[in-house]
């Protein structure tokens, strides 16, 4: 136990700095969702707050979500991106598109909340908080890790071509990949947050959006 520990100082001593910089690029996406948002014309405005209508009367008059369907396709999504980070991370120049797709992930993000809070004012921070905050507990800290882990390999990568010194794939791939698994568990535990337990928060908060 001391010994996983002592693994995991030096993991995070190593990589603090990726770990600052990754989570900065994800707030920054954050930050440019909410602002894409504000800059939407009214007919956009329109369109989306139609579309999020439709989808609280019909949640409201059934009383139910598919959430074999909420679990699988939120499944898909975030596994795609874990493996598309797994696999940039491998390359030499991969390490740019590794933070494009966590800027990606921390816009998307961004967006849904600015718009319910531009939506609803306070209400719709209580409607985030309620079928947002839950799962992205978890699902946040795990892409942050992934995109953390991808990017470190694959600029490692690239510094050892630069510095043409040997840096064998094969030494350390065990490890990466043995990091991914783990970030693959807590993303299956978000998507089993967002599916089973978040629905039930957006049923109790609809009175409020409405």
């Amino acid at each position: 136990m001391d010994e996983v520990r002592r693994d995991l100082q030096e993991y995070f001593r190593q990589n603090m700095g990726t770990y600052i910089f990754i989570t900065a690029l994800f707030s920054g996406g954050v930050l440019a969702g909410a602002a894409v948002l504000r800059g939407l014309g009214a007919e956009e405005q329109f369109l989306l707050n139609r579309y999020f209508g439709y989808f609280i009367e019909s949640f409201n008059e059934t009383g139910v979500i598919d959430q074999g369907a909420v679990f699988r396709q939120a499944l898909i999504l975030n596994f795609q991106y874990l493996f598309l980070t797994w696999f940039m991370g491998i390359f030499l120049f991969g390490f740019p598109v590794i933070a494009g797709l966590v800027g990606l992930r921390g816009f998307s993000l961004g967006f849904t909340v600015g718009f319910l809070v531009q939506r609803a004012s306070l209400r719709g921070v209580l409607f985030a908080a309620g079928s947002i905050l839950p799962h992205n507990l978890i699902m946040v800290p795990a892409l942050i890790a992934a995109g953390v882990t991808g990017f470190s390999f694959s600029w490692l990568r690239l510094r050892c071509y630069l510095e043409k010194r040997p840096c064998s794939i094969k030494e350390h791939l065990g490890p990466y990949s043995m990091m991914f698994l783990l970030v693959g568990l807590l993303l299956a535990a978000a998507v089993l947050v967002e599916a089973y337990i978040s629905p039930v928060f957006i049923k109790l908060l609809i009175p409020v959006i409405r």
